[in-house]
């Protein structure tokens, strides 16, 4: 197997570091090894392997790693918060930290480390993963602080939802959605065009090449389609996770349009979960109200609410 093809087959260009290919490599075959329930494709598996190791290979230095089993110790970073060069959003609820995972010499993960503090946006310098790491981590330290006394805690179901709830809210805050569209999507004409699928309602047919989408409400932080018909088609997805932290925002803001086709109808599987691939274009409305301050508001609320939980 070639480069070329081995980069095809792992969805990659070329340009990613190391730890970048190691991820992708697991994720593809946390989904496609024949051991997982959700698949069962063993060709498809050993693929990915061997095109791991075709990739893998431009990252060996001189050594052969699989005999080489002595590990040097991480380096050791400053745990003293810095400036961190990205834009702030000064009306944010609080600071947050950024995060930086300390690496073996093989590549393996040891855990992380505090780098910076302060109200930043996410970008393209931190690793996505651990964006979201720090907002839940922010978020526990909000709840934990707004407990009047810790002898008793709410049952950990009841706990985890506030914290899910907080960290949507927070993301919203460090997410700049202009700046995010910028580095994820593609500028077509006046607005955002992004690859993103749409998954399929049960005993719902997929829709035709070039038909229309259309948005039919926010639920759950889902996004939900109809078809010319009316009916709820399924819920918008994406390729990039990332984007699912931009887009659905705009929607409960109300600062996007969007305009929706489908690009491919043939009928495909997504972890056994029909879905259709659809072309979605963006529109960012200019927002008239303070939605950071309706944020903060809300979880305020939130906080004061959690305070209360059984007492």
């Amino acid at each position: 197997m070639n480069k070329s093809r081995a980069l095809k087959i792992l969805g990659l260009d070329g340009t990613e570091e190391a730890r970048t290919v190691k991820r992708k490599y697991r994720k593809l075959m946390h989904e496609y090894h024949p051991d997982n329930s959700e698949s069962d494709d063993s060709e498809l598996a050993a693929k990915i392997n061997t095109a791991y190791e075709v990739i893998m290979k431009d990252f060996d230095v001189g050594h052969d790693k699989h005999h080489n089993t002595q590990k040097r110790p991480a380096t050791k970073r400053s745990t003293k918060t810095k400036n961190w060069n990205a834009k702030e959003n000064k009306n944010a609820y609080c600071v947050r930290p950024i995060l930086h995972e300390v690496e073996d010499y093989e590549g393996e993960s040891i855990g992380t480390i505090e780098i910076a503090r302060g109200k930043y946006v996410w970008s393209k310098d931190e690793e996505f993963s651990l964006f979201l790491k720090s907002l839940y981590e922010t978020s526990k330290e909000l709840l934990d602080n707004a407990r009047p006394t810790l002898f008793f805690e709410p049952p950990a179901v009841i706990k985890q939802k506030y914290l899910a709830d907080i960290t949507y809210l927070l993301t919203g805050q460090f997410i700049d959605s202009t700046l995010t569209l910028n580095e994820l999507a593609v500028m077509d004409a006046s607005a955002y065009k992004i690859d993103a699928m749409v998954e399929l309602e049960p005993n719902v047919p997929v829709p035709k090449a070039g038909s229309f989408l259309y948005p039919a409400g926010v639920s759950n932080h889902r996004l939900y389609l109809r078809n010319n018909g009316g009916q709820i088609a399924g819920y918008l997805s994406f390729k990039d996770d990332r984007l699912y932290y931009v887009i659905i925002p705009l929607f409960e803001q109300k600062k996007a349009q969007v305009k929706i086709v489908v690009a491919d109808n043939a009928k495909a599987t997504r972890s056994r979960k029909k879905y259709a691939e659809i072309d979605l274009w963006v529109k960012l409305i200019e927002d008239q109200n303070s939605a950071i301050d309706n944020t903060n508001r809300k979880i305020d609320e939130l906080l004061e609410k959690y305070a209360k939980e059984g007492l």
